[in-house]
């Protein structure tokens, strides 16, 4: 069960954190997966993946900053996570998330 993030500004400071240490397969994966899971929801799987691979090969070539800033943003935007505030969903299925210890 999914949860409305409610944390402190020194929360975010550490999700934002967390995604600076991520490697740039992980942030292109969630990225493109919460791409897939909006259009599956609205066009279904086939145009979900068409889009999914669309936005890969765009995400491919930005700098690690470019894309720990879109994850934040996806986090900050789905508005998502665990029970009990732990893990902060990247995508809209949490399937990427952000722990906090």
């Amino acid at each position: 069960m999914a949860w409305e993030i409610s944390i402190t500004a020194e929360g975010w400071q550490q999700i934002r954190d967390k995604l600076d240490d991520w490697d740039r397969a992980a942030l292109i994966a969630a990225i493109t997966e919460d791409t897939f899971e909006r259009v599956e929801q609205v066009a279904g799987h086939h145009h979900a993946q068409r889009a999914a691979n669309a936005e890969r090969k765009r995400l491919e070539d930005l700098p690690q900053e470019v894309l720990a800033d879109r994850a934040y943003e996806l986090i900050e935007k789905n508005n998502l996570c665990d029970n009990g505030g732990f893990g902060y969903w990247v995508d809209r299925g949490g399937y990427h998330k952000v722990w906090l210890d």
